[in-house]
């Protein structure tokens, strides 16, 4: 990537990186920095009346030679470390030592995509559909973690300590049987108690790998811990939860509400986005699930939408203190779903 650089909009090439946030005249922000600019993002600035803006001249000869689009490559790596994932866990299904080699590769494969934030969830949308839960959402877990030590501002080895936490934050569940994991109905008491002890033998599993920090293993241990301390192991609060911890807690229940499941349907982000505000500022740490929250409902403005009339219609408007009813667009009419609580978003296209 090369140095930043100032462009007038009308110099804005297809493939440069936003090197800042970009804002309207009323301080809310419009398009987040480190997005990869497309046809719709650069229409979307002029519509603005942006005129300067500083970029990253992001490598477009490479991405041609590699032939296929971002979605399509990010597709591909994705199934090469969902192939992984299995051999992972199946090697602790079998009672043989995880081999961190394998944790490295995918670990590597998805921090190499840092720079494209707005590629990843893009694709991330994409993958969803995606019939392998169970390996899907470890590599879920570690993308979104990923975005959100990113814009918490860790450093770089923190960052990837982060994904590493979340590829493993599950690995106890090798251990519990799969007709418990992959229930339909409610769970029993003792199967939900089964089903705890994941973060425990997940801990244990992780002392066989020389390689992992402590604060590694801690996110693996606590990651089911809530900040008023109703969750598991230990029950504690706040500041005595591991950071990592802290922010697998977030990625793992988002990944988990927008994911289709063996008991459940998978629900909108702006569902979810309603879901976690609503409760989550109980269970999770404020400044990270806000931090979330606000910078990747960002990312949704432009989606094309399925309402629950059945028509379909184009989120062209979020505003920063109700994310979850968006303004959409529906055959020429401009709809305020925080508004007209009739209508709502059932479906991304």
């Amino acid at each position: 990537m090369a140095k930043k650089k100032y462009v007038h909009i009308y110099q804005c090439k297809q493939g440069y990186v936003l090197a800042d946030d970009i804002y309207d005249d009323c301080g809310i922000l419009i398009v987040p920095k480190d997005t990869v600019l497309n046809e719709h993002a650069i229409r979307r600035l002029k519509s603005f009346r942006i005129r300067q803006l500083s970029v990253y001249e992001f490598q477009e000869a490479e991405d041609s030679e590699k032939g296929g689009s971002p979605l399509d490559e990010f597709k591909k790596d994705y199934r090469e470390n969902l192939n992984v994932m299995k051999q992972v866990l199946g090697d602790l299904a079998a009672g043989r030592k995880p081999d961190y080699g394998k944790v490295e590769y995918i670990s590597n494969s998805i921090y190499s995509k840092i720079s494209c934030i707005s590629n990843i969830i893009e694709c991330m949308n994409e993958v969803k559909n995606i019939d392998e839960y169970t390996y899907s959402h470890s590599i879920n877990v570690s993308v979104y973690a990923l975005l959100i030590a990113r814009w918490l501002g860790l450093q770089e080895e923190e960052i990837r300590n982060v994904v590493t936490t979340g590829i493993l934050h599950d690995i106890g569940k090798s251990k519990i049987p799969g007709e418990i994991l992959n229930k339909k109905g409610p769970l029993l008491p003792e199967e939900y108690e089964q089903i705890k002890n994941h973060t425990s033998i997940g801990y244990q599993l992780s002392e066989d790998i020389p390689q992992l920090t402590d604060g590694i293993r801690e996110g693996i241990l606590m990651h089911h811990e809530r900040e008023d301390g109703q969750g598991y192991p230990f029950s504690i609060k706040g500041n005595d939860i591991n950071l990592y911890a802290k922010i697998i807690s977030v990625a793992d229940v988002y990944d988990a509400l927008t994911s289709e499941r063996v008991y459940k349907r998978r629900i909108t982000p702006f569902d979810t986005f309603g879901e976690l505000a609503r409760v989550g500022y109980d269970h999770f740490d404020a400044k990270i699930l806000m931090t979330f929250l606000s910078k990747i409902s960002c990312y949704y403005t432009g989606s094309t939408v399925k309402m629950n009339n059945g028509e379909t219609g184009k989120v062209i408007y979020i505003a920063p203190q109700s994310i979850s009813t968006p303004i959409v667009s529906v055959n020429g009419r401009y709809i305020d779903l925080s508004r007209d609580r009739k209508l709502k978003i059932v479906k991304m296209l």
